[in-house]
């Protein structure tokens, strides 16, 4: 808290990456795990399943954004990086790399059609070579 409102700490502070990087992790095994789930489960309705992973995933990812910006455990880590004097309001840490919410839905459907795709593969007929019955 400054004499010109509400400041961050230090502007290189790694609390902010490191809140962004654990974001990242979490909704992307989040989005791995659902995307195991959804193929093991779910594949007759190919197409329902993919829209599914993917709105779910969009849903889920703003979800954990709400969650981890209303619930905290206050300031610890930027209040390290603060001036000497300068008072710290505790809050939570901001998401400041939008990009990391696509990563539930990302990885969820990639590892979809990962699965898909090596099953399709080990299933196929032009796995076998030409002109030899198994």
């Amino acid at each position: 808290m400054t004499d010109h409102g509400l400041v961050l700490a230090d502007l290189t502070t790694q609390a902010l990456i490191a809140a962004d990087g654990w974001f990242a992790v979490i909704t992307g095994a989040l989005g791995l795990l659902c995307g195991g789930l959804a193929w093991f489960a779910g594949r007759r309705w190919m197409l329902a399943v993919l829209l599914g992973l993917c709105a779910g995933g969009v849903a889920g990812s703003f979800l954990t954004l709400w969650a981890g910006s209303t619930f905290t455990i206050g300031a610890v880590a930027v209040e390290a990086a603060a001036e000497p004097g300068v008072r710290i309001v505790p809050g939570a840490l901001k998401l400041t790399a939008q990009g990391v919410l696509v990563a539930w839905p990302l990885l969820s459907v990639g590892l979809f059609g990962l699965l898909e795709g090596m099953h399709g593969y080990r299933e196929s007929p032009l796995r076998q070579p030409y002109g030899i019955e198994p």
